[in-house]
């Protein structure tokens, strides 16, 4: 039985299939700020909610780079210990509205799971329309038997932006903000060039959004077409880590963008190596 006919689910959608036997709800709230700080939590979680945590966790253990993809087989055992199965439908969402929960979205496209959604709005909606919470979030599994069909299209690498520079054909998109991409104000993480990958055009995640949800379909369709007319072409998304550049890819695939891939390591790596070229132009 297929249940998500959609990548965004709403917070009414939700409640209403809230114990169907095949969905899963998952937390995606990263654990740190860009500057390491904690991000602030309250013991407030949807019915079922099991935590997703890809901030610390689901993240390749083996680089100083933040919350980087970890390997096909790394990601099916730490999915499995969650008690997903590969036929489960797959609700995310966070704590902030729009922010992290599109990675997490992201991570399991990769893997090849298509039965995958995000909470418009997330938990603050969620509480917005005074739906049932809870003070804790589910912990103990029977081991699940979802398995990863590994997708490298979705994913960009360092040497992969390299050779895109000069493709006409491949169109590199900032999830940042305008001061950042300008080089106008400093990076939140200490010890990154300001400024942005040369080439690369910029459109603000924030702009997509409208409180805590996505702007319509009709407005993000506007949107794109202005700053990415040809829907044919091939997209990277990048921002400060790869996690506001999913917000950007979900909004695409939803407006039939169907040509893209993330930059994992985003400007975090890029703005790191003094060695790559930066523009702030």
């Amino acid at each position: 039985m297929t249940l998500l006919n959609s990548n965004i689910v709403s917070v009414d959608w939700l409640e209403q299939h809230i114990n169907h036997p095949n969905l899963i709800v998952l937390d995606a709230t990263v654990k740190k700020q860009p500057t390491g700080d904690p991000v602030p939590r309250s013991n407030e979680y949807i019915p079922g909610t099991r935590e997703f945590d890809f901030d610390t966790k689901i993240c390749d253990q083996k680089t100083s780079l933040p919350h980087m993809l970890c390997s096909s087989h790394e990601f099916e055992s730490h999915v499995q210990a969650l008690g997903i199965n590969k036929n489960h439908s797959i609700v995310i969402y966070d704590a902030m509205g729009i922010f992290s929960s599109p990675r997490a979205w992201w991570m399991f496209k990769v893997m090849g799971h298509d039965q995958v959604a995000i909470l418009d709005g997330g938990l603050p909606e969620w509480l917005k329309q005074n739906k049932s919470i809870e003070s804790t979030m589910l912990s103990s599994f029977d081991k699940g038997n979802f398995i990863s069909h590994f997708r490298p299209e979705l994913v960009t690498s360092r040497q992969q932006m390299l050779d895109y520079l000069d493709d006409t054909k491949i169109q590199i998109t900032d999830a940042r903000s305008y001061e950042r991409f300008s080089g106008e104000v400093a990076e939140p993480r200490a010890g990154l060039a300001k400024g942005h990958i040369p080439g690369s055009v910029c459109l603000p995640y924030t702009e997509l959004l409208s409180g805590n949800c996505y702007k319509s379909s009709d407005e993000l369709e506007k949107i794109f077409n202005s700053v990415l007319p040809d829907n044919n072409q091939h997209y990277v998304f990048s921002c400060g880590s790869g996690v506001t550049a999913c917000i950007l890819a979900l909004a695409a695939v939803e407006v039939g963008y169907l040509n893209w891939g993330i930059y994992d390591g985003s400007w975090s790596e890029w703005g790191a190596n003094p060695e790559l070229p930066v523009a702030t132009k």
